[in-house]
C-alpha cells in the first residue's frame, strides 16, 4: 500500500507556500480513488463528525477530521503522512 500511496502523493499533492494540497477533483473517479488510497495508508486518519462527512461509509481523505478545505482542493493538517 505504501508504494501505491507514494505514487498517488507524487501525482496529486502539490506544495504551495509550505502547505501541501491535494489538487484532484472529487467528481473524477480516479481522483476520488486517490484519496481512498491516501487515507488507507495514513496512520493519523480519523473520521470527521457526521455533519462534515463528504461521503458516508467511505475511508477517504475527504472524510478526515484533519482535512482543511482550500480554494485549490484541500490540505491535510498532518501533512499527508504515509505510513
Amino acid at each position: 500500500m505504501e508504494n501505491k500511496a507514494s505514487g498517488v502523493a507524487a501525482k496529486y499533492i502539490s506544495e504551495i507556500d509550505g502547505i501541501k494540497y491535494f489538487t484532484g477533483d472529487s467528481s473524477v473517479a480516479e481522483d476520488l480513488n486517490a484519496t481512498v488510497t491516501l487515507a488507507g495508508a495514513c496512520r493519523f486518519y480519523k473520521e470527521d463528525v457526521d455533519e462534515e462527512l463528504f461521503m458516508e461509509d467511505v475511508l477517504t481523505c475527504y472524510n478526515c477530521r484533519f482535512r482543511r478545505w482550500a480554494h485549490s482542493g484541500f490540505s491535510c493538517y498532518k501533512g499527508f503522512p504515509i505510513s
